[in-house]
């Protein structure tokens, strides 16, 4: 297991490159059918939890909490939870299933994009064949006050790109 920040979620698997900037930071996770290799330990959880990679702790990110995902074909996420102050974003990028919201059940796929309010109690599975890929992007609920059209500045100058 990786070190981590009292504030980070115990990981297994590391990825395979960490690149930082005094303005960015990224990281390569590998391809998605590659994403089994990444476990976490929730601490109130008596299970780990496979195919899941927290990105917080990886990239440093100080406003979301965004996690990569995939559950096998046929697979489910083994709890239900809920959040105090976090909405949730899930971004389906392939695959096929089904999220449970506050006991409705409703069907996802490649370009399902879901918001589950922080009272929510929630869980999804994959229905098909094939594995279920998928992003969640937590933010506190209500706190955005900004967003592109408002926050966004312009600079002067255009792109130069090594030539390859």
């Amino acid at each position: 297991m990786s070190a981590t920040t009292a504030t980070d979620m115990p990981r297994i698997g590391e990825p395979d490159e960490i690149l930082q900037g005094a303005n960015y930071s990224a990281v390569q996770l590998g391809a998605s059918g590659d994403w089994n290799r990444y476990a976490v330990r929730h601490p109130s959880l008596p299970t780990t939890i496979h195919g899941k990679v927290f990105l917080k702790g990886l990239l440093g990110l100080t406003g979301t909490e965004i996690s990569c995902g995939v559950l096998p074909n046929r697979g489910a996420m083994p709890f239900l939870h809920a959040h105090r102050e976090n909405e949730e974003v899930y971004v389906f990028v392939s695959g096929r299933g089904q999220m449970l919201v506050d006991g409705e059940v409703f069907d996802v796929s490649e370009g399902s994009v879901v918001r589950v309010a922080p009272a929510g109690v929630r869980s999804w599975r994959s229905t098909s064949d094939e594995p279920l890929v998928y992003l969640v992007i937590q933010a506190k609920e209500g706190s955005l006050r900004q967003w592109t059209l408002t926050d966004g500045v312009g600079v002067a100058g255009a792109p130069v790109w090594p030539e390859n």
